[in-house]
């Protein structure tokens, strides 16, 4: 294990392009795999196909594919399996950043009270109507990100003092915020009328993407790479904030206007993130330490790694949502609780990881 963490370390650049080949199969055999299982080869010619048809604007009609096996492939498992792979890599870098942000071993993504915020706008979206027509059914999505974006806004003007937002008060303030939208969603989803609407929504908070259609890829899609790059960017100063704050400043860091970009980044991927697949927990808060305690915590090297890593592991995660217990899904919220515990504990018991 030694052997191979350092070779990791070493070989940075050799690992990222071995972690993409490794999600561009993920992403194909995912497309794959289900209920009614696909050759890759059909999967293949799918999609160049229809990548090729949006390119050229031609719609040829493929030859030696079912056109059900093409609707399969093309409008239900594709834009699931991007979204999960889009959604992976979102909140694995927001965990890294809000990690980074408090210098916090329990830090994740839902720290600022997103998935709370969240919670509440779906539940309003769903249970009470509160939405706009024009939306159809991307009205529980946007409610679900006004609300989370209303909850960050709280979070951050009750957590800043004297033009400056420190982590602790942050996370206090996150909780707090948390814990009152998670009331307001418990009431109104308890006083409900309607059963089928409460299962509906219980099912969206436990996170998942069997609802996942093209229009819900662009967003996070035109997010993540920049999102990515600024983060790489930002890998040096926050490897000095790890050291702690007078360091940094030392090292010329503005810790301000650095925190400030981390919660503004973090914040808008997380929102981003639960919109589309509901709250997702555990990638991440777990993904982060797993990758950290293979490749250390350069953030040079953490950032990518992870973020290809996060990705990879909710399109799996998925696949078993999927295929466990056919034709019902298990919510993925689940499964990534379920793996992500014990693989948490197997860390700090076995490998005996602490947080740097």
């Amino acid at each position: 294990m030694k052997q191979f963490c350092r070779l990791v370390k070493t070989h940075t650049f050799l690992t990222c392009l071995v972690l993409a080949a490794v999600l561009l199969a993920s992403i194909i055999i995912g497309i794959g795999t289900g209920p009614v299982a696909i050759p890759f080869a059909e999967v293949w010619r799918v999609m160049f196909h229809r990548l090729g048809g949006l390119l050229t604007g031609s719609e040829l009609p493929l030859e030696g594919v079912r056109e059900s096996t093409q609707n399969i492939v093309w409008f239900l498992r594709a834009p699931r399996v991007l979204l999960g792979a889009l959604v992976g890599a979102a909140l694995t870098l927001s965990g890294v950043g809000m990690q980074a942000f408090t210098k916090n071993p329990l830090a994740e993504p839902y720290v600022l009270g997103i998935s709370s915020g969240a919670s509440l706008g779906a539940v309003l979206a769903m249970l009470l109507g509160v939405s706009l027509p024009v939306l159809g059914r991307l009205s529980v999505s946007a409610g679900a990100f006004a609300g989370a974006l209303v909850s960050i806004l709280l979070v951050y003007l009750l957590a800043r003092t004297r033009n400056a937002v420190t982590p602790i008060r942050l996370i206090l303030v996150g909780v707090a915020v948390s814990a009152m939208f998670q009331a307001f969603t418990n009431y109104i989803v308890y006083t409900a009328p309607d059963d089928a609407a409460v299962r509906e929504a219980t099912f969206w908070m436990l996170g998942g993407l069997g609802s996942a259609e093209w229009a819900d890829v662009p967003l996070l899609a035109g997010l993540v790479p920049p999102a990515l790059l600024l983060m790489l960017a930002l890998a040096k100063p926050l490897n000095a904030m790890m050291m702690g704050d007078s360091s940094a400043v030392t090292l010329g860091v503005n810790l301000t206007v650095v925190r400030n970009v981390l919660i503004g980044v973090t914040a808008l991927l997380t929102a981003s993130s639960v919109a589309v697949s509901g709250c997702i927990g555990f990638v991440g808060l777990v993904i982060p330490h797993l990758v950290r305690s293979v490749v250390g915590p350069d953030h040079r090297k953490l950032v990518p790694l992870a973020t290809l890593f996060g990705a990879i592991f909710l399109i799996w995660v998925d696949v078993g949502a999927r295929i466990i217990k056919p034709p019902a899904e298990i919510p993925v919220g689940i499964l990534t609780a379920f793996l992500g515990a014990p693989l948490f504990l197997w860390m700090i018991k076995v490998r005996r990881y602490e947080f740097q």
